[in-house]
């Protein structure tokens, strides 16, 4: 692990270990090492700086939105993790190369999803750029649930709430390069769904369970 990341994990974790009462469920289902593409769900800005405290990897590259880096403090430190900033939801093509060189290098990808954050706490339809990227790229997909962000730091809200986080790991998969992009991002969603709590989850597969429990 670089001596940095060393650092920035030692002054995050200062305050997201205590403060939110940080757990880790499952990690021993990440791949010792890359490639390989984390894919998480996105429900608050305290999701990077939790990925970036648990992230065991030395090398791991995250997808963050380009507005993240033109803040002063916060963008330098992006910079220095390695980050990869993204227009328009991942739609933007330099991006793209960007991930798609990380992983042909060997190194983990991390990104969210559903390309942006959920405004309602539930996950949200998968980025379809991303389910393309996810079947050509050929190595492990490694599902990623984050519980409690949105309730710490919803939007609009400035200040953090104590609320514990928790983060499970889900068994990596992978996607033949065929597979069509829409079956892909239906996978990839059911498979962050199972790590979720049923108040986060789709809201089409929420209200299908509360009907299958009043059945």
């Amino acid at each position: 692990m670089p001596l940095l990341r060393r650092l920035l994990k030692g002054v995050v974790g200062v305050f997201l270990r205590p403060y939110h009462r940080l757990e880790l469920l499952d990690g021993q289902n990440l791949p010792p090492r890359g490639p390989a593409i984390i894919l998480l769900n996105h429900a608050s800005l305290l999701d990077v700086p939790v990925l970036m405290l648990l992230d065991p990897y030395p090398d791991t590259a995250t997808v963050v939105k380009s507005s993240m880096f033109r803040l002063p403090l916060i963008g330098w430190v992006l910079r220095q993790w390695g980050a990869i900033p993204v227009e328009r939801a991942g739609r933007d093509s330099s991006s793209i190369r960007s991930m798609l060189q990380v992983l042909r290098e060997g190194h983990p990808l991390a990104v969210a999803a559903e390309g942006t954050r959920t405004r309602s706490g539930h996950l949200e339809a998968i980025n379809p750029v991303l389910a393309k990227i996810a079947t050509s790229a050929d190595v492990p997909l490694v599902p990623v649930g984050i519980i409690g962000s949105f309730q710490a730091l919803p939007p609009g809200a400035i200040l953090p709430r104590p609320v514990k986080i928790v983060v499970r790991v889900g068994v990596p998969f992978r996607l033949e390069r065929r597979t069509d992009a829409a079956v892909a991002a239906a996978r990839i969603q059911r498979e962050i769904a199972a790590l979720l709590p049923a108040d986060m989850q789709p809201i089409g597969a929420a209200a299908q369970q509360g009907q299958a429990n009043i059945q």
